[in-house]
């Protein structure tokens, strides 16, 4: 099975449970992490922002809130998620956000689009992210910003931290997992995606790679995510 199959697969399982298992494997701080970063964003009126991997419509939702005049685009390849932020959403009454099934590899937009473009965890799902970094970057605006928020391997922490955070993460969630979502392999390849990403330095210079320019990156609880921003 290739791996976009096995993405469409694991999302579909996980979508109706998917805001419940990020509270529970993250104890809430993915609120934090995601306050965070649309708060670190400074919206102009009137702009056009895509968010990639975005179905559950956590960010977008953030960042109506934050600047009401925002023309927001969700973007996600799995239709399950992106009907279920849909409705959630609407259930929040923010009726104006656009919602787009499409691979981040290939972009169903025009280039030079969009102001801004975020994606949260999603960057790691991604098979190619190369490509994917590269039609961020084609449909952003001259001066536009990308914003990435996304787990990290564990590197340089105390070795300590590392051995209770693996035994959180191989053994704790996926049990979680099999009791909230009836999967457990869904989040036991959802946990090892996160051991298989770069390390901070190494993505910095993937989105460099792409054309950005002005990339850095912020650690965030121990460097346990990390927050990547980039300029077109």
């Amino acid at each position: 099975m290739s791996i976009k199959n096995k993405i469409q697969e694991i999302f579909d399982s996980v979508a109706s449970h998917y805001d419940i298992m990020n509270d529970l494997m993250s104890l809430g701080m993915h609120r934090v992490w995601k306050n965070t970063m649309v708060n670190s964003i400074r919206f102009t009126k009137n702009a056009k922002v895509l968010d990639i991997a975005g179905g559950t419509g956590d960010i977008a939702e953030r960042i109506a809130r934050i600047e009401p005049s925002s023309k927001i685009t969700v973007c996600d390849i799995n239709q399950n998620m992106l009907n279920y932020g849909r409705d959630k959403v609407i259930n929040a009454n923010q009726l104006k956000l656009k919602w787009v099934c499409a691979d981040a590899e290939h972009l169903p937009f025009r280039d030079s689009v969009f102001d801004y473009c975020t994606i949260a965890f999603g960057i790691r799902n991604i098979a190619d992210r190369k490509k994917a970094l590269t039609e961020i970057y084609r449909v952003l605006k001259p001066a536009g910003q990308f914003t990435c928020l996304e787990f990290a391997p564990m590197h340089y922490q105390h070795k300590a931290f590392i051995t209770l955070y693996d035994l959180y993460s191989f053994k704790v969630i996926p049990e979680i997992g099999n009791i909230i979502a009836k999967d457990r392999s869904a989040y036991e390849y959802l946990v090892s995606s996160i051991r298989k990403f770069p390390i901070q330095i190494d993505f910095k210079k993937e989105i460099e790679n792409a054309g950005f320019i002005n990339v850095r990156f912020n650690n965030m609880s121990y460097g346990i995510v990390a927050l990547y921003y980039g300029k077109k």
